[in-house]
């Protein structure tokens, strides 16, 4: 359904401009042009298909790709968010609280950032206290994983099994909590 509200909103915008063709916006010509197979008409088709990877930089510009943590035997969450974001503020300390309760049992986080400005993104990491691995190509809204993943809104997150399986979106504080209890145990 976010898809397709984007494409609608797009298409009104491109209309009302004058000019079609300069104000359609990423979204719509991800979609029309190249919107991966699993993404399909909704996001939510990722679930039970193998991750996608997706090379993007640390904040001391290393590359990395998802597949280095994803895939190799731990449960993965993949979390999509932003330093100027309220709600992904708000959803943080959930996620660190998982993180902090589950790493040592086999549980990783890799934070895709839709950040723009270095500065803020690394601000945020230190003062939110989010000790996982964090990458952005500090391209926004174009960021690449957010284009793989098709990601519309954040904060936002993808759960990836020991074998590479999506297998949850969009867990959030309890739900984040239940699923992961129910993965390694409440102890």
């Amino acid at each position: 359904m976010r898809i397709i509200t984007s494409l609608f909103l797009s298409i009104l915008l491109a209309l009302f401009s004058g000019n079609a063709k300069a104000n359609v916006s990423p979204d719509f010509a991800m979609a029309e042009t190249q919107l991966d197979s699993q993404i399909q008409d909704e996001p939510e088709s990722l679930i039970g298909k193998r991750f996608l990877d997706v090379k993007e930089a640390d904040p001391s510009g290393k590359t990395h790709r998802l597949s280095k943590y994803a895939g190799k035997g731990k449960w993965v969450l993949v979390d999509f968010w932003a330093s100027w974001c309220g709600p992904c503020r708000a959803e943080m300390p959930n996620v660190v609280a998982a993180y902090k309760k589950y790493h040592d049992k086999g549980f990783e986080i890799v934070g895709f950032s839709f950040d723009v400005d270095k500065d803020d993104w690394e601000n945020a990491i230190k003062s939110w206290d989010m000790p996982w691995i964090h990458l952005s190509d500090l391209k926004g809204w174009q960021s690449e994983a957010g284009r793989i993943y098709g990601i519309h809104g954040i904060p936002d997150n993808i759960l990836i099994n020991p074998d590479g399986i999506i297998v949850a979106r969009d867990l959030r504080g309890p739900e984040l909590e239940e699923k992961l209890s129910n993965i390694f145990g409440n102890n």
